[in-house]
């Protein structure tokens, strides 16, 4: 069901409560909040390659519904809403519980937490956050980049004024942060979405960026192969970006072993070093490791009883052809 936003600029978009496959259905029909940041090379947990293989429907968005951080994040929502309306009781706090979809540009979603009414400035967008104690420092300096992109987006598609984002640290570190519309930012990020979009419905591939996730969509797009190995002509030069960076991979981390090790001898029998602008510790001590071999030849029926089965990344093999 869609019915007119304050303002009409946009549509609100609702789904059945609790169900999964109506909201994921309005999700690839457009931009979300949490994809501007993937789309603008901007998001440390992926890219636009995946995003754009989403969207087209060549691959499903994974299942993160039992990853705790969002199992809390989900249960911790409503608890944070509710102190940031605690603190400003002179603020009208409304939960949204609808997509909004903006009328001139479709494509472009927002699915907003909550509205929040600012005596001065109108209605303005509530962000709610959970974040893990070692992502502190990340908001120290204010909100993460990735996730301003995300609140640019939604006062592009809701028109308001404001933005605040209220964040809980690591369980009992609470942070308040407000973001004033910005139009060279709102600019920015309609450009990348309206570009991204534009690809989706031409099936026009983003570049790939080498992103978290990317590798991945790969193998789910082509989870099999022909058995062919096909003739490309001269060499392409994704070969000869292949082998020069592996090459240079392989001499990095061979540097950095021997640093590494350099800096064990200079610790020695010490817990570590400190210098003026770095402390550096060498940690030590043992750790349990689980024998699956051992175990597979000791309790066969019982390793395949609990053994998944899974298309495989083994990466990419190169060999020089016999003359």
């Amino acid at each position: 069901m869609a019915v007119k936003g304050e303002g009409s600029l946009f549509t609100l978009v609702r789904t059945p409560d609790g169900d999964r496959e109506a909201w994921l259905d309005q999700r690839r029909k457009g931009v979300g909040g949490s994809d501007v940041a993937a789309i603008m090379g901007l998001s440390p947990y992926r890219g636009a390659y995946e995003v754009w293989a989403e969207k087209s429907g060549l691959i499903e968005a994974p299942d993160i519904s039992d990853n705790p951080a969002v199992i809390w994040g989900n249960i911790l929502e409503p608890v944070v809403g509710e102190h940031y309306a605690e603190n400003h009781p002179d603020r009208e706090v409304r939960r949204l519980n609808a997509v909004c979809q903006s009328i001139e540009r479709p494509w472009a979603q927002a699915s907003l937490d909550y509205e929040v009414k600012d005596p001065e400035l109108g209605w303005g967008v509530l962000e709610i956050k959970t974040a893990g104690q070692r992502s502190e420092d990340k908001w120290d300096d204010g909100v993460p980049l990735f996730y301003q992109t995300q609140v640019a987006h939604y006062l592009s598609v809701t028109g308001r004024a404001f933005a605040d984002v209220a964040v809980l640290i690591g369980g009992q570190d609470y942070r308040e942060y407000r973001i004033m519309r910005d139009e060279d930012d709102i600019r920015a990020v309609e450009s990348a979405v309206d570009e991204f979009w534009q690809r989706v419905q031409t099936g026009d591939e983003p570049p790939l960026d080498g992103s978290p996730g990317e590798a991945e969509a790969l193998l789910k797009r082509h989870q099999t192969s022909d058995g062919e190995v096909w003739y490309c002509g001269d060499m392409p030069r994704e070969v000869a970006d292949y082998i020069y960076y592996k090459e240079t991979a392989d001499a990095a981390k061979e540097r950095l072993a021997k640093a590494g090790n350099a800096l064990k001898q200079l610790i020695g029998d010490h817990k570590g070093i400190k210098c003026p602008d770095y402390i550096v510790t060498w940690p030590r001590g043992t750790r349990k490791t689980f024998d699956s071999k051992r175990f597979m030849a000791d309790h066969p029926d019982l390793y395949e009883q609990y053994a998944n089965a899974g298309p495989s990344n083994s990466g990419i093999r190169i060999k020089e052809r016999k003359k």
